[in-house]
């Protein structure tokens, strides 16, 4: 496998971090060091100067890398409105970032000192084996444990066990689940593993959004640290980080139609001893094996279309394993999973997705995961690196530049109520209205609503089909409209600029 430049690493953690995506977290402890100091910079903001024992505690930080030889290192500037790419030699950066730390600082310098020290560790953390609590609390105040789960974590590695004995077990290479009290074991399709507390999550949620210290709690024992997290246009939620091994213990969500919940880490062991027996595929004497995943096993490529019937598109790299199925081929990279299958109807983009191009045609872009078509095919990369594999596999590759704009404006622009999309942008959060997560769906009805002011009683007046989304950064996007008085609907993110964040209608061309 062709490892990437240094550069290369830097630019794609860069890219990452600000598309809001998890970013991959380098092995050479130099990097990662710098890596860190590039994450500390994305979370700065112009709100309030910085406290004197932030810049005394950066400028360390940055003398301290500096110190293990990478004075002539290069690293990639990026600019998010600019294709032109400047490469600073490392004094200059290590200049730039103590400029920039004398004029902007994020949040109050404890909650930063924290939330940082947190990201780091959560870096670091090489495995665990902990005890997760799940406790739901409704608006009276009465709160009952609802689940209690055990789970050990090792890389792209995830087992847990539940209260009734269930196993699931993901150790990258299979995916099956131990059911004892029905005595069966349920082999599951090969994806990446999910977690309930994903702690990579929360940190990443943590840096880039508003937060502050605002209390110290005992949690399971432990002091930690309470931070308040403000989703921009959203409901506050909490998080508290141990003091001493500063991960994240305990994460409380909003009060969301009537019920909180709470996840709790009981116990937690980080970077201890896993038994290698807790991620071995070892169905239990007398158990039922029920097989949901049709995938099988290949020694080469060739038995992979003999079985599959088509011919894929292959990497310039090898994959460490491959699986087929009639019309499906599956190449298992490690840290990335690409299925190539026979395409059937046009693409069909999720609605949180945003939109580039690939073989000339539409691509389809979510968190660590892209699909297209291309060669009678449906093409699907998902893991960390997601779009390095995609551009193996075709030349044509256009990712979508969020942040950059769109440089086309409407002719008529629609008055936004910014307290009533904050508003819609909580109900979301709550599980109401999902359909305002969809650009398109959003369109839609306003378009409905332009033709049928005085209300929809019952068919629309426009069918779905007829709109089209030609643009979408993930913050901006145009919808075409084939029929009636509006041609192009022109929406943005603007309360949340994440997949998280719902669309507004900020303008429209009439035909």
């Amino acid at each position: 496998m062709n490892k990437p430049s240094p550069e290369q690493e830097l630019d794609n953690f860069i890219d990452a971090i600000n598309q809001e995506r998890r970013p991959n977290i380098s092995d050479d402890p130099e990097i990662n060091n710098i890596q860190s100091i590039a994450r500390l910079v994305k979370s700065l903001r112009t709100d309030s100067d910085p406290q004197p024992e932030f810049v005394d505690r950066l400028y360390k930080t940055v003398n301290s890398v500096t110190d293990h030889g990478l004075s002539n290192f290069k690293i990639e500037e990026k600019r998010n409105r600019s294709s032109r790419r400047t490469f600073f030699p490392w004094a200059a950066l290590v200049a730039g970032i103590l400029v920039l730390a004398q004029i902007v600082i994020p949040w109050p310098f404890q909650s930063s000192d924290v939330v940082f020290a947190m990201a780091q560790k959560v870096q670091q953390l090489q495995n665990y084996h902990a005890v997760l609590e799940k406790v739901s609390t409704n608006s009276a105040g009465q709160s009952t444990v609802y689940q209690r789960v055990e789970i050990w974590s090792e890389g792209d590695k995830y087992a847990t066990r539940s209260d009734d004995g269930t196993m699931n077990v993901n150790n990258g290479e299979q995916h099956w689940s131990v059911e004892a009290k029905q005595k069966q074991v349920i082999i599951l399709p090969l994806l990446p593993a999910t977690h309930d507390f994903d702690l990579h999550q929360e940190a990443d949620r943590a840096v880039t959004y508003p937060h502050k210290v605002v209390g110290q709690d005992s949690i399971a024992g432990r002091n930690a640290k309470k931070i308040e997290i403000s989703p921009p246009g959203g409901m506050t939620y909490y998080l508290w980080v141990d003091g001493e091994t500063n991960l994240p213990v305990q994460l409380q969500t909003a009060m969301q139609k009537a019920v909180q919940t709470t996840y709790t880490f009981v116990s937690f062991e980080p970077n201890t001893q896993i038994p290698t027996s807790i991620f071995s595929y070892k169905p239990p004497q007398g158990y039922i094996i029920i097989n949901q995943n049709q995938d099988e096993p290949v020694a080469n490529l060739d038995e992979a279309v003999k079985i599959s019937g088509i011919k894929p598109v292959q990497a310039s790299e090898n994959p460490q394993r491959i699986f087929a199925n009639k019309g499906r081929i599956v190449f298992d990279f490690g840290d990335t999973i690409v299925t190539e299958s026979t395409a059937g109807s046009p693409i069909v983009l999720s609605p949180t997705a945003a939109l580039g191009q690939a073989a000339g045609g539409s691509l389809e872009v979510l968190p660590n995961s892209l699909r297209w078509q291309q060669n009678g095919l449906e093409i699907k990369v998902q893991g960390s690196r997601a779009e390095q594999l995609a551009r193996q596999l075709t030349d044509n590759l256009t990712m979508p530049q969020q942040g950059q704009g769109i440089n086309q404006a409407p002719q008529v622009k629609v008055n936004v109520d910014m307290d009533v999309q904050k508003n819609n942008q909580q109900q979301v959060d709550a599980g109401s209205s999902p359909w305002q997560l969809d650009p398109v769906q959003v369109a839609f009805t306003f378009v409905a609503v332009q033709m049928s002011p005085q209300g929809i009683t019952s068919k629309p007046p426009l069918d779905y089909s007829e709109l089209k989304m030609t643009t979408n950064t993930g913050s901006e996007a145009i919808v075409l409209v084939q029929k009636g008085p509006i041609k192009t609907v022109y929406l943005k993110r603007l309360v949340r600029q994440d997949n998280t964040g719902i669309w507004t209608v900020v303008g429209y061309d009439p035909r």
